[in-house]
């Protein structure tokens, strides 16, 4: 008797291991397949039969059962705090790989899984707010607005991000705190943009005046695009994961609902008279430029994501690369620009 309670206890615990990994997965915005593959891995690990396992994945709740023909077992396990951390996604996978190769005792994959929950992330929170302030700059170079503008577009993303950050501290609904993000952005952009009306003196009006005052307007909010929910959406309905797929779908659609309401608002209180009807979104910058920008966004944005400090260069070797391409491409004489006018 005691023999088969010590079993099941055992057991148990596999279970609750085996789901305590694919919550920190699902809880650092892993896509479903790789949530499956690296609890099955696990499982494997742990020494449980494959063809007596069953794992359930939804977005805020998993399931596994172990089943034979006398007994079954079943464990679920909520996921409530939906982030992105590249950071952890990696360490489990290569935890799950080590477990197996090393031979770890449960105790030691125990300890190692908590190690990777409970680690502090790369940056700090306002690196992270300065990170995703200058990426919504460097978007705006990209839209075609001068260095200055870039500044003023780059503070208020960063206020923006702090206080949603804040206010997601606090407890309040994520899609409100979004809104009010974005409202909060929006309405120092166009704020910023009387600095250009001011009469400053001369060195100042060289740092301060922008000859694209509107253009933060449309970069200040963009730390709130849901790309990598998009992503995951796109990657879970290709490989068959429908449902979950769709609850992926389903809360990208309320971020950016949350996001225009947000941005409508502020437009409205402001009283701004359809300002983007005649705004330029073509840029004019060098090649230099453009890839500084690209670099700035790129690991601006891979902090966010708590991308690995080492990497940081890759990606802004990456981001160079894929925004100067695909200016390339797309600009060209008609323009004014240097490029093959290939158009989007």
């Amino acid at each position: 008797m005691e023999k088969t309670q010590h079993s099941e206890k055992l057991l148990l615990r596999k279970l609750d291991l085996l789901l305590r990994t694919g919550k920190l997965l699902m809880e650092s915005a892993a896509d479903t397949s790789r949530i499956m593959r690296n609890m099955k891995r696990t499982a494997a690990y742990l020494g449980l039969p494959d063809e007596h396992l069953h794992i359930y994945i939804n977005y805020n709740m998993l399931m596994v059962n172990l089943s034979d023909s006398e007994h079954s077992f079943s464990k679920f396990q909520r996921c409530e705090k939906h982030g992105i951390n590249m950071t952890a996604i990696s360490a489990v996978s290569k935890l799950s790989w080590r477990a197996i190769r090393e031979d770890y005792s449960l105790e030691r994959y125990e300890e190692e899984l908590e190690n990777i929950r409970s680690r502090k992330r790369n940056y700090t929170s306002w690196q992270v707010a300065v990170g995703a302030g200058f990426a919504c700059g460097g978007f705006c170079i990209q839209f075609g607005c001068d260095w200055p503008a870039f500044l003023y577009a780059s503070i208020a993303a960063i206020l923006g991000f702090r206080l949603r950050a804040v206010l997601n501290e606090l407890g309040s609904n994520h899609y409100m705190n979004i809104a009010v993000a974005a409202f909060v952005s929006t309405l120092l952009a166009w704020a910023s943009a009387f600095i250009s009306t001011l009469d400053l003196p001369a060195p100042l009006h060289t740092l301060f005046h922008s000859d694209t005052p509107w253009h933060p307007l449309m970069a200040c909010a963009l730390f709130i695009v849901p790309g990598v929910p998009l992503i995951n959406f796109v990657s879970d309905m290709l490989d068959s994961y429908v449902q979950i797929g769709i609850t992926r779908a389903v809360n990208t659609l309320l971020i950016v609902v949350a996001m225009a309401f947000g941005i409508a608002l502020a437009v409205h209180v402001c009283g701004i008279d359809n300002f983007v009807k005649d705004l330029s979104m073509t840029p004019h910058h060098t090649y230099l430029e453009f890839a500084v920008a690209a670099a700035i966004s790129a690991v601006g944005f891979s902090m966010i994501f708590n991308i690995p400090r080492r990497l940081l260069w890759v990606v802004a070797v990456g981001g160079i690369i894929a925004v100067c391409t695909r200016n390339f491409v797309n600009l060209g004489p008609s323009n004014h620009n240097i490029g093959l006018d290939w158009g989007p």
